[in-house]
């Protein structure tokens, strides 16, 4: 069976550009993903919380009875405040400690001198997921005691601070602190502050997925995709790249001076006859006009021929 050469060739060009088109496609897919995709994931590892309440006991029940909790308290008929401090923690294990401190004090210009600092314990353990501490502030014994200081130290514009101070140690986690400040504001009005603080340690885990694509039924991943496709695109384009500059090349060596005898022109092998050497196309165009007869085309081993038979004379021009 005779195999069609030319027939061939075109049809292994023809896999050769779309192998070359396929790879290239699937270049651009690969890099238009990323080779490998990190996922940030948070979650909730403990909470902590700390929260107290209070309510008061008054010198003057027209307004106010006792037991009445309050965002604000009048400091002239407010006797006691007796509060709760409560602290909650899902799965933790330790110790604490909370104390009432009662700092004594007078303003020399914007910066506070300290006289007297008084603490009391409050309450000091250990825990399981909670415990509370009651907080009690007395302010006839709080009062008494700033007017012992005033006197005791000759300094009778001296003020106070109080506040309640709370740490806590749990197995595995932070430390927390909390101070509850009692304040007073120009009005007189008595109010708490910081009696409330919650606290979430939260994870962060990163997660790594390497991409891939599918081929030809297979994983391929991105990384590789990027490398390999390109130059599979590149191999396959090279034979039809490389034909095209052959017929190119090959186009480019026939005279311009012949294009004007092109139609007169046939493939051929060489004919034989005795040789007359022509050295320019103007000649093979004049003997052409006067014998009147077609002109053959043949390869030389690398040289372009073109012949014209006149009997037993061959005119030949050779192009290379």
């Amino acid at each position: 069976m005779k195999i069609d050469k030319k027939r061939a060739l075109l049809g292994g060009l023809a896999l050769s550009v779309s192998l070359a088109f396929i790879f290239a496609i699937y270049s651009g897919v690969a890099y238009s993903r990323e080779p490998v995709t990190t996922k940030a994931t948070y979650s909730k590892a403990y909470a902590q919380e700390g929260h107290f309440t209070a309510y008061g006991l008054f010198s003057n029940e027209t307004v106010y009875g006792n037991g009445t909790s309050l965002e604000y308290y009048p400091s002239k008929i407010t006797d006691v405040i007796v509060g709760t401090y409560e602290f909650s923690s899902d799965g933790a294990r330790g110790s604490y400690e909370a104390v009432l401190h009662v700092n004594y004090y007078v303003t020399s210009g914007k910066k506070r001198v300290y006289i007297v600092n008084d603490t009391k314990l409050l309450a000091k353990g250990t825990f399981v997921n909670s415990f509370e501490v009651p907080v009690e502030l007395n302010f006839t014994e709080l009062n008494e005691r700033l007017q012992m200081v005033r006197e005791g130290t000759g300094l009778y514009r001296a003020e106070r601070e109080v506040y309640v101070t709370v740490k806590v140690l749990a197995n595995g986690r932070e430390s927390f602190t909390q101070e509850i400040r009692l304040k007073r504001d120009a009005s007189g009005m008595l109010y708490f502050s910081g009696t409330d603080k919650e606290y979430q340690k939260v994870v962060r885990t990163v997660s790594t997925t390497t991409n891939s694509l599918s081929f030809a039924g297979s994983n391929v991943g991105v990384s590789t995709a990027r490398t390999v496709f390109p130059a599979m695109a590149l191999l396959f384009a090279i034979p039809p790249a490389g034909f095209i500059y052959a017929k190119r090349e090959k186009k480019e060596r026939e005279p311009k001076e012949l294009k004007g005898l092109k139609k007169y022109t046939v493939e051929g092998t060489s004919p034989d006859g005795k040789r007359v050497e022509l050295s320019s196309p103007k000649d093979l165009e004049r003997v052409f006009e006067l014998v009147d007869r077609p002109i053959v085309h043949y390869r030389d081993g690398e040289t372009d021929v073109y012949a014209i038979t006149d009997g037993e004379i061959v005119y030949e021009y050779r192009a290379n």
